[in-house]
């Protein structure tokens, strides 16, 4: 069993759109976590201006999956976490950086601002840089299960 099989998964269900060769594209629909309920608040609001979002995802197609499926895709918690650590917190490490580099060599308050965005500026290019990389991207979505056959599987289990 490898490490994957033993930690927590996220997972979400999507839909095939397109066959490629050995790979499946696997659409989602990316939604807000509010919007559920009758209360009208900001968050609400600001769900409302963002709407739902298709992202899709080419995963090697090793269950032998059809255009019209419906797939679970599943990432490892921890990969989640060191990502957004790369997306916030590379930018944030070189904004103050390059602040204090500034402040260190004498320059003064408008300068030390100017020098925080560049460095705010390169820390969000190469964030962007490693995690669009092809190597970095996608390399811990794997295809977890047929979301049609798991849950006939499912069912045949609780009848017998």
């Amino acid at each position: 069993m490898s490490e994957q099989d033993t930690t927590a998964m996220l997972e979400e269900t999507g839909t095939v759109v397109e066959i490629s060769g050995s790979y499946a594209v696997i659409e989602t629909q990316q939604r807000s976590a509010c919007g559920h309920c009758s209360v009208s608040c900001g968050t609400s609001v600001l769900a409302g201006l963002f709407k739902n979002r298709r992202q899709r995802v080419k995963l090697r197609n090793h269950l032998g999956l059809r255009t019209g499926d419906r797939a679970v895709i599943g990432i490892n918690e921890s990969v989640l976490v060191s990502t957004a650590v790369m997306a916030y917190m590379l930018p944030l490490l070189l904004m103050i950086g390059a602040a204090g580099l500034s402040h260190g060599l004498g320059f003064g308050d408008g300068t030390d601002f100017l020098a925080s965005m560049i460095g705010l500026f390169i820390g969000m290019r190469m964030a962007n840089r490693i995690m669009g990389h092809r190597d970095f991207q996608g390399r811990e979505i794997v295809l977890l299960r047929n979301a049609d056959e798991a849950i006939v599987h499912r069912f045949d289990q609780q009848a017998v």
